[in-house]
């Protein structure tokens, strides 16, 4: 069977895959990349040192798009939380490098509208946001993103900007420190949309006793569902994270 080709990249294996395409394991000559295909149109451009670069994009003949992005060999801070390799003090970390890739896309008017720890890439010395420009919205108005970390405000289909992914951030905080999402006991999907509606945000401190009750505040800030009472910027709420790890209870 002939290999196959998208874009004049080959396709070696399936990298993952979500709910409006898929990612591929590919190469071009002997450099490998991440190759999305999708159905949801082309991000904007946003350059940053914690942004994964996109080399190359276009639109198959059956009309979806693709884009060639840098291949992070390191893997994501979802499986690393798996895998048993995530203290508080690095998740502090990754949520400060990603806080960077935000606030500056926050600045040019991009939301990244998909903020959870399986697009946290982990490169070397440096954590790198993927799957930036991900629309939030299908045309009929169904929410793409992942509910378990979509701010009140996108599932109800409302216009958002980047306070919504400042939520989306504190919800992947939670998940990285306690290693578990936000409303993870609500039993369906509905069930979540409705916890992040109406349920006060969860104290990660139930969940993980070691960590400063400081941290229960970070959370609750970040997770308020009044968008005025949340961290004015990504930055802030690093910050906040890295102030409140190292308060003594």
């Amino acid at each position: 069977m002939d290999p196959v080709s998208i874009g004049g990249y080959v396709v070696e294996s399936v990298l993952g895959t979500g709910g409006v395409g898929t990612v591929y394991l590919a190469h071009d000559s002997a450099t490998p990349v991440a190759l999305k295909v999708s159905t949801s149109g082309a991000p904007p451009a946003v350059v940053h040192p914690n942004i994964v670069p996109v080399y190359e994009q276009g639109t198959t003949p059956d009309g979806k798009h693709w884009l060639a992005m840098q291949y992070v060999a390191g893997g994501d801070a979802d499986s690393e939380l798996r895998a048993g390799r995530m203290s508080p003090e690095r998740a502090v970390h990754i949520i400060a490098d990603i806080a960077r890739a935000l606030d500056y896309a926050h600045a040019q008017g991009v939301v990244h509208g998909d903020v959870k720890p399986s697009n946290f890439l982990l490169d070397r010395d440096r954590v790198l946001l993927a799957d930036f420009g991900s629309r939030p919205f299908a045309a009929d108005g169904m929410v793409l993103t992942s509910a378990a970390y979509a701010a009140p405000e996108m599932l109800c289909g409302n216009e958002v900007d980047g306070r919504a992914d400042v939520y989306s951030l504190g919800c992947s905080l939670f998940r990285l420190l306690t290693g578990k999402p936000p409303f993870f006991d609500a039993g369906s999907k509905d069930e979540v949309v409705q916890a992040h509606l109406h349920r006060e945000p969860p104290r990660p401190t139930r969940f993980a006793p070691w960590l400063p009750a400081a941290m229960n505040h970070v959370i609750a800030t970040a997770m308020a569902k009044d968008t005025r009472l949340r961290y004015p910027s990504a930055g802030g709420l690093a910050h906040a994270a890295d102030a409140a790890l190292h308060v003594k209870d």
